[in-house]
């Protein structure tokens, strides 16, 4: 999970588990706390990193439960069918650690299965529920908000067209209870509006996103697509649907169809955030498998049963595999920066030729563990304006980053021009990594990850104090570019 580090690291600042010269906690409302809120309560009864496992779990927990209690409220029966619909709690945003929208998505869809068992039946009472819930899910992650007035809103359109009834009354009744319900999520959102972040804007970029619209689905690990399982459950849809072996619930059409098309339409970057394309595969796996129905006698869906299981128990032992082998890697940094006094100030450097093949991506937010360990500082912590509520004191604001965009490491091949300040030689120096310019007038120690691969040479005045099985350790002096403190 390339962004757990930074999320274990906030945690950590907000139960006050060290005193920060660099960070402060401003408490605001933001559509992206449900971590920041959940951690730090079960973190009082359990060790941090615990509470941060009960959290994931109970995510997940929604994600497996979701299509089941969705086609429970649709049907009044559990079949075989939400089964598949768990294969897609694995996806890349639980993979990459996206703590609160994994968790709200999750939430999304517990909510509108109550929303389809107790919609004709809407008392006060239970509007002032649903009103409840959705300020809870809002408050959890906008995107997952957002994704519930859709599921909500194309599910009533096709009540309100299956039933052919479009007495005005009937119809301003249905749709002011809808309203009700998200009207002080939507307040919310219009005067507590979050920023989304400098830069970024929308882009789409189809060309280089079309595989992550069909890979985000399903992982067996860190940027390990399950293809064979999407393509092989993709399969098995169109061709049980051709032989009426699977029956879409009519209920549900519209929604799989509408969500099909947001998920090949759906930008790549949106108000400052990135990955806004991997959002929605997921989510469409599991709405899909929830309408779904088999047709089918008692062996055959006892069979397909054992083979969901059977993948689902594969997937839970590849990702056990890959968090064990990367947890052993992260112990033994965080073993390593124990020579860092505390205080220390540490960024992250990618020896991209020596990892060659690796994925990168796991080690971004490694330094954050000093965070934690060591009361450092980092520039990639999370802490942008507007949507972190961790936020950095005035004066290091200049030497972290600012932006998503800005949310990667540089390359080893990039120190000297960094060094030297020269953005002539590099348009990443002024576009990505600013505030890394003279870096040895401000910076301690460096992490350079070269997955133990050949290491490019580095900067004269980066001395090498721990030469890791992955990585090195560096302690940057200052040179005499560098004003005297």
């Amino acid at each position: 999970m390339p962004d757990y580090p930074a999320h274990l690291a906030g945690f950590h600042l907000i139960t006050g588990g060290g005193s920060s010269n660099f960070y402060a906690i401003h408490w605001r409302l933001l559509p992206n706390l449900a971590s920041d809120l959940l951690v730090p309560v079960f973190a009082l009864v359990l060790p941090l990193e615990w509470a941060v496992k009960l959290f994931l779990s109970l995510a997940l927990v929604f994600w497996v439960s979701g299509a089941a209690l969705i086609q429970r409220a649709l049907t009044g029966r559990i079949g075989v069918a939400p089964l598949a619909g768990a294969l897609f709690a694995i996806n890349a945003n639980f993979t990459w650690g996206f703590l609160n929208y994994t968790f709200g998505a999750g939430l999304c869809f517990l909510v509108f299965a109550a929303w389809i068992a107790r919609r004709e039946k809407l008392t006060p009472w239970t509007l002032a529920g649903f009103t409840l819930a959705v300020c809870i899910l809002y408050v959890c992650h906008l995107f997952a908000a957002c994704i519930l007035v859709f599921l909500i809103g194309g599910f009533e359109l096709t009540a309100i067209l299956r039933a052919r009834n479009f007495a005005p009354r009937k119809l301003l009744t249905r749709a002011l209870s809808i309203a009700v319900i998200f009207l002080p999520a939507a307040l919310a959102s219009l005067f507590f509006k979050s920023a989304g972040g400098e830069g970024g804007g929308v882009q789409f970029n189809f060309d280089d996103t079309i595989g992550d619209r069909f890979g985000s689905a399903a992982q067996w690990a860190f940027s390990q697509p399950a293809y064979l399982v999407i393509g092989g459950l993709t399969i098995l849809i169109f061709a049980g649907l051709a032989y009426g072996k699977l029956r879409l619930h009519p209920a549900m059409k519209l929604l799989v169809i509408g969500l099909a098309t947001l998920t090949m339409v759906a930008p790549e970057w949106a108000l400052g955030g990135w990955g806004v394309d991997m959002r929605l595969p997921p989510v469409l796996g599991v709405i899909t498998f929830a309408s779904l129905e088999l047709r089918a006698g008692r062996r055959l869906a006892a069979v397909l049963g054992a083979l969901v299981v059977l993948v689902a128990a594969t997937n839970a032992a590849l990702l056990t595999a890959d968090w064990v082998s990367h947890d052993r890697q992260f112990r033994e940094f965080r073993t390593a920066i124990k020579v860092m006094p505390l205080g220390s100030k540490i960024f992250t450097v990618l020896d991209g030729d020596a990892l060659s093949d690796i994925s990168d991506q796991p080690y971004w937010h490694m330094a954050e563990y000093a965070i934690v360990d060591r009361q450092a500082f980092t520039p990639l912590m999370f802490t942008t304006k507007g949507q972190h509520i961790v936020q950095l004191k005035r004066s290091f604001e200049q030497i972290a980053a600012a932006t998503a965009q800005q949310g990667s490491p540089p390359d080893a091949t990039e120190l000297a021009n960094l060094a030297l300040g020269r953005e002539d030689a590099d348009s990443d120096i002024k576009d990505v990594f600013p505030y890394l310019k003279y870096f040895q007038c401000h910076f301690d120690y460096a992490v350079v990850v070269h997955g133990g691969g050949e290491q490019a040479d580095l900067p004269a005045f980066m001395q090498l104090v721990h030469n890791g099985s992955f990585f090195s350790l560096y302690k940057i002096h200052p040179t005499g570019m560098c004003a005297p403190t």
